[in-house]
Formats: C-alpha cells, sequence, structure tokens
C-alpha cells in the first residue's frame, strides 16, 4: 500500500541484487571488521608500550643511582606485553652473569634460579648462550633442545619456548632479559623488537646510575681535595710562619750579640731555620714539576749500595738525636732507575719513618722479587689506620693527631713518593698495622750484577771550584734579591754587573766593557718581559752563546713547562748558596748551554 498522494510501485519494479554481490559485500564488511579489529589492537599495543616506556623513563629519572627498581618495571612490562608467562633479566660483571630481576615466575623456579645463578655463561641457560653470541637467541621448543638443563622444564611441567635479547654497550654485553611461554612455537618478531626496546632501556639505566655514582664519585673526590687544600693553607700559613718568626728572633739577636760563641750558635740557627723553611717550598716545588710533566727519568744502572749508603748518611744523625736505631741492610743488587729521583722516594719514605717513630727504630733493606728489586722501609711507629691508608698518598693530606708535629710538613712527602713512583713505573706498596709500626716498599726493576760499583751521580752539593775574577751578570727587577745576590757574588771575588732588564743589562756591560761569563736572570721580569727574552737579546747582541741559567720563584705548571721548553736551567727561589756556586762553577767549565 502506498503512501498517500504517491503511486504505488509494483514488486517487480523494485531494484534486486544477485546472491553473488550480497557475498562479496558481506566478506568486504567481514574483512572490514577484521582490520578494524586489527588496527584497534595494533593501537592498544602501541599506546601500551609507550605507556610502558614512559613508566620505565619515569622510574629511571627517580632512581639515578639504583637500577633495580627499573629492572623489576622492565620484566613485569615485559610479561604483560609480549603476553608472556615469565620474564626474568640477568647483568653479567665480565665474568659471571647474575639473576637480578623476575616476574611471574613462581617461587620454585626462582629459588631453582637462584641456585643456579651467578654462573659462567654456559649453553645450558638462554641467558648464557645471548652473553656468548652477544645476538637474540629464539628457541621454539626448550624440551627438544640437548643443551638446555632439562630440571627447569621439568620443574615447570610443560613445554615452553623462550626468547633472550642482550644488554649491549657499544658492542659489549652487560646483560641479558629472557621471556618465555608456556607452549612451543614461533617467536613473532613484533616480540623480539619489543623485547630489544626493553634492553636498550636496561642499558640506558645502567648507565645512568654509573654516571650519578661517577659524578658522585668526583664530588666527594672534590670535596675531599677542597678539605685537604684548606687544611694545607692553614698549615702552609703556621709552618711558613713559625720559621719565619724565629728567625726574625734570631736575626734581631745576632745584631745585638758581641759573643762570638753566642753569634756562632744564632748563625747555626738560622741556618737550620732557613733549610726548615726550603725543606717546605722543596715540597711545594717538587708536586709543582710533577704537576708540569717536566720531570724526565733519565734511566741509568746502578748498584743499589750507593743509595742505601746515601740513605746512611743522611739519616744517621737526625735518626741518633731522637733515640733511634737506624740499620742499614746492605745488598750487591744492581738496578735500572733513575738514581735522583729514586733517592727522593727513598729520601722521603726514610724521613718520614724518623719523624714519626718516637721510639724502636727504623730499617732500611732489600728482598727480591723475580725480576724486581723491593726497596723496604720499616718503622716501629704509631701505624696507619686501615681506613686511613688508601688517603694518604693524596695531596695535603696528613694523619690526625693529637699534637701535630711542627715538623710534619705539608703533607706532600707521600704523593710525591706515589706520583714519582708512577713516573718511574717502580710500584710503591704499604703495610701497617696501628701500633705495630708500618713497612713502606718501592720496587725497582733488576738487573745483571757487574764487578765493582759505579760512582754516585754528583749532588749540587759538589765541593766548588773557584769564581774568582768572573764576570757575572744578574738581571732582576727585585732590589733586595739584586743586594743579596751582589753581595754573595763579590765574596767570591766575583766582578757583578747588576739590570733589572735585558736592555739595561746591555747599558751596564757596555759601561764595564765586558762580556759577561755567566748569565743569571729571574725568569719573570718586569713589564711582562722574561728572563729566556732577557738572556736572548744579550747573546744577539753580543754575539756569544754566554752560559745563562734562570732562576724563578714561579711554581705554576705552565711557567715550568714554559722554562722546560727553553732549553735553560730552572733554579728555584730560594736557591741554596754553595748550589748556587756549584751552579755556576758546572756552567764556566762547560759553556754549552744551547743559544
Amino acid at each position: 500500500m502506498g503512501l498517500p498522494g504517491f503511486p504505488t510501485m509494483p514488486k517487480s519494479a523494485l531494484p534486486t541484487r544477485d546472491e553473488g554481490e550480497i557475498g562479496r559485500l558481506r566478506k568486504a564488511n567481514a574483512k572490514l571488521g577484521e582490520e578494524l579489529a586489527a588496527r584497534n589492537r595494533d593501537l592498544t599495543e602501541a599506546l601500551d608500550q609507550k605507556t610502558a616506556m614512559a613508566e620505565i623513563l619515569r622510574v629511571i629519572s627517580s632512581s639515578p643511582n639504583d637500577a633495580l627498581p627499573v629492572f623489576q618495571t622492565i620484566v613485569q612490562s615485559a610479561v604483560a606485553l609480549c603476553r608472556s608467562f615469565f620474564a626474568n633479566l640477568f647483568l653479567f660483571d665480565g665474568e659471571l652473569l647474575h639473576f637480578v630481576a623476575t616476574h611471574s615466575t613462581g617461587p620454585d623456579i626462582e629459588q631453582l634460579l637462584r641456585s643456579k645463578y651467578p654462573m659462567r655463561p654456559d649453553l645450558s641457560q638462554v641467558s648464557g648462550r645471548v652473553l656468548l653470541s652477544k645476538s637474540v637467541v629464539h628457541l621454539e621448543d626448550v624440551s627438544a633442545d640437548p643443551d638446555y638443563e632439562q630440571r627447569f622444564t621439568t620443574a615447570m611441567g610443560w613445554t615452553w619456548r623462550m626468547l633472550g635479547v642482550p644488554m649491549l654497550r657499544e658492542g659489549r654485553p652487560l646483560g641479558a632479559i629472557v621471556v618465555g611461554w608456556a607452549e612451543a612455537g614461533p617467536i613473532a618478531k613484533a616480540q623480539e623488537e619489543l623485547l630489544r626496546t626493553f634492553a636498550d632501556q636496561a642499558v640506558i639505566a645502567l648507565e645512568n646510575v654509573r654516571l650519578f655514582n661517577e659524578i658522585q664519585d668526583k664530588s666527594r673526590q672534590l670535596d675531599l681535595a677542597n678539605t685537604y687544600k684548606a687544611r694545607f693553607l692553614a698549615a702552609a700559613s703556621h709552618d711558613l710562619r713559625q720559621p719565619l718568626h724565629a728567625l726574625n728572633l734570631f736575626v734581631a739577636q745576632l745584631q745585638g750579640e758581641s759573643d762570638p760563641i753566642e753569634r756562632s750558635r744564632l748563625i747555626a740557627q738560622i741556618d737550620a731555620t732557613v733549610g726548615a723553611i726550603n725543606e717546605l717550598f722543596s715540597a711545594l716545588l717538587d708536586m709543582s714539576k710533577l704537576e708540569a710533566g717536566v720531570l724526565e727519568p733519565d734511566l741509568i744502572e746502578l748498584p743499589v749500595v750507593q743509595l742505601l749508603k746515601r740513605v746512611e748518611t743522611t739519616f744517621a744523625e737526625s735518626a741518633r738525636e731522637k733515640g733511634l736505631r737506624l740499620r742499614v741492610v746492605p745488598s750487591t743488587a744492581w738496578i735500572r732507575s733513575d738514581f735522583i729521583l729514586l733517592e727522593r722516594i727513598l729520601f722521603n719514605l726514610v724521613s718520614n719513618a724518623v719523624r714519626y717513630t718516637a721510639r724502636g727504630g727504623v730499617v732500611i733493606g732489600c728482598r727480591r722479587r723475580g725480576e724486581w728489586l723491593r726497596l723496604e722501609v720499616w718503622d716501629s711507629g704509631p701505624g696507619i689506620p686501615d681506613d686511613q691508608q688508601q688517603y694518604i698518598f693524596g695531596e695535603f693530606y696528613q694523619l690526625a693527631a693529637p699534637e701535630r708535629d711542627r715538623r710534619s710538613g705539608l703533607g706532600l712527602g707521600l704523593a710525591i713518593v706515589e706520583r714519582l713512583g708512577r713516573l718511574l713505573e717502580h710500584p710503591v706498596e704499604l703495610s701497617s698495622r696501628l701500633g705495630r709500626g708500618s713497612r713502606f716498599a718501592v720496587s725497582v726493576p733488576l738487573v745483571a750484577e757487574r764487578g765493582g760499583p759505579a760512582e754516585a751521580p754528583a749532588s749540587s752539593a759538589m765541593p766548588a771550584d773557584p769564581v774568582q775574577g768572573k764576570v757575572i751578570m744578574v738581571i732582576d727587577d727585585d732590589a733586595l734579591v739584586v743586594d743579596s745576590m751582589r753581595g754573595l757574588l763579590q765574596s767570591w771575588d766575583c766582578i757583578v754587573a747588576t739590570a733589572e732588564s735585558g736592555p739595561e743589562a746591555l747599558a751596564r756591560l757596555a759601561e764595564l766593557g765586558e762580556t759577561p761569563d755567566v748569565i743569571v736572570s729571574d725568569y719573570r721580569l718586569a713589564d711582562g718581559k722574561s728572563g729566556i727574552e732577557a738572556i736572548e737579546l744579550l747573546r744577539g747582541a753580543l754575539g756569544v752563546a754566554i752560559p745563562a741559567f734562570l732562576i724563578s720563584g714561579e711554581t705554576v705548571p705552565e711557567r715550568l713547562r714554559d722554562a722546560s721548553a727553553s732549553g735553560f736551567l730552572l733554579l728555584h727561589k730560594p736557591v741554596p748558596p754553595m748550589a748556587l756556586r756549584a751552579v755556576l762553577n758546572r756552567f764556566l767549565k762547560a759553556r754549552d748551554l744551547p743559544v
């Protein structure tokens, strides 16, 4: 029946569809529905994966010093997104695999895993195969694999498949993530890619913890260094003021003293006080040289008895004054080292031993250890606490003591020993027991013994040759230094010319009508000029390669490197008079410094 006002069409006139077209439409609708469902699943999985990744990154951010919460989040996410039965995470320390995180494994299997690990990587476990191959491992039927440890399969009670992926950092395996399903069969590529992503995030977590701990360690080292340097500044201020204060008093007494005996005593005290100041500055200078990298070992073969005799000669009197026994055990061994630098190491060790030992004695001897000779310094002092032994080779570090020895220096002696040991490639060792004393040892390469002892290298305290009548050009812009140098050199009957700069030195020499036999210049002169420039100016103007050397109060590493690169000898203030005279005589004989 039609609608009112509209004509009624007969049924034969209605459009019709054949059965084939209807079937095709139904199939198309069904396919579209399947595609929509798959698309919805993909979108849901992608959203779940992004949510999981965001959660893992959140945990990484909130746990910068502990990767375990990150690992636990990763294995939980792996089970959820891979729809696996379980997930485990393992770490590799370079030798052993460690079981560190698990989810949904079950108490029996977890207990079995903990009894198995830590273990060396092998084929009995998927984790071991991953580490050995550094690649993804598929196990589609665990029960059919002859190398897999089947007690795990038995404990599970069914056949299963497993997937393992490596945690790699720059090609180096750090661990593995392993997931398993409760049925055999192939493993989807998408699941492998997902697990790779989890492995990358685990590596990020490990790297984050490593960097965090490294920064924390650097911060602790910086804090410790600042503490030591603050202690050093306080100690340096005190230790330098003490002898300077005494020096002022001795000089004041000397000015008003007429008794020859008392004057001699005061002069001896002044000399000892200056020696104490020199010792403090020498320690600072040694550290500056080591930091600047200007020390180059001069390796020679020598009998160790030379060093032992020097030690005995140097420290016998100071040990006797303290009532200590100093015993040096002789040795016929020959070694290969730098005589001067090795002597510095031994002198620092023996000096500390004598300084800190109140009663008993100090023994210095040698032990052969294969191709090495171990030089040992034993003392019966207070010993070093275990918790401080790792710090005593640090700069400015001194052991805490109820009463600090005023002569204990700046805490640089053992730092110098350690640095020199590294420079010479001579390992330095410490063994100590609190209340029982200490043993320091330095190992030196042995060489074949020879028939007779060689002469020890000449020291700076060698007897000086006369310098009478020689012309010495002194360049320095400090009036006090110039005056003291002029007086000392004139007391040796030298002809002395002084100037504040290179041009002034040329003018003074022109007035004298002389060519100097030696030029002695301060390193840093006025107006930003250097002693190197002044020496080169005089040599160029006079056309003669005049022997010359530098004297400086500079200890900045950059200055030491510049002076070393120039080829000129650099002496550091304060310079002992005999050392200055020894250098002058050596230069006057050689006259072969580089232009």
